[in-house]
């Protein structure tokens, strides 16, 4: 009798300590599971945030800066992007050299590679007094980025960040990039410089918005290894 009572103690004992065991694996592959989809939710929901935060809307670009990538930033937005992912984004100030040597440089850019250079040529302005030298296209420009994308053994896959001085350049200079065979170029919209003021005491003065105004970090020191004449073809400097 007492053999038979003391089999059935054990007997209940391995029952409740299996069904005991088996609701605390059940609860533990519950909460890993919530933990996991908890991960997997907040992933997509940084990722959406990041991207809805490092790209305008093409809305906010006037239709004929638009380019065939529709990537487009503000200065903050490009010097996030460029911060945050400094090896894995490349930037590049397609000015001219003067512009960068006179206007300022940002040590941020990796790169100097002007999208147009200066002519000996002067353009008058409408009110037939005033002009400048007139700017033509570099021919060399894309086989340029081509070395300089090389030097960084990159392909045309790595994201570029171009900026020029008020955001004209630029689209132009993506859309040569995009017949290249480049796959992810974002256009910096508002350039180093800005806009100029159409009235008021800055009237014709690059004061609105752009890197400089902005108050993002730029200098006149230029580093010897981002000019141009390390990714021009022979023949140019």
């Amino acid at each position: 009798m007492r053999t038979l009572l003391l089999q059935a103690c054990v007997s209940e004992w391995h029952v409740r300590s299996y069904i005991t065991t088996s609701f605390v694996i059940a609860a533990m592959q519950t909460i890993n599971v919530k933990r996991i989809s908890f991960m997997m939710t907040t992933m997509t929901c940084f990722s959406c945030i990041y991207m809805s935060a490092s790209a305008l809307d093409k809305s906010a670009v006037k239709a004929k800066w638009h380019t065939p990538y529709d990537l487009y930033l503000n200065p903050k937005e490009a010097y996030d992007m460029k911060a945050a992912k400094s090896e894995e984004v490349l930037m590049i100030d397609i000015r001219t050299r003067a512009e960068a040597q006179f206007a300022g440089f940002t040590d941020i850019a990796d790169a100097n590679i002007p999208a147009y250079l200066y002519s000996d040529e002067w353009k008058l302005k409408k009110d037939g007094i005033h002009g400048t030298y007139r700017k033509i296209y570099n021919d060399d420009f894309v086989s340029a980025v081509d070395n300089f994308i090389a030097s960084r053994n990159k392909d045309k896959s790595v994201p570029i960040i171009l900026m020029c001085t008020s955001g004209t350049r630029s689209p132009v200079a993506a859309r040569d990039l995009h017949a290249a065979g480049y796959r992810k170029v974002y256009v910096q919209i508002e350039g180093f410089e800005g806009l100029k003021s159409k009235q008021g005491a800055d009237k014709g003065k690059r004061v609105i918005n752009g890197w400089k105004n902005t108050g993002l970090p730029w200098s006149y020191d230029l580093k010897t290894e981002k000019m141009y004449f390390n990714y021009a073809p022979p023949g140019q400097h």
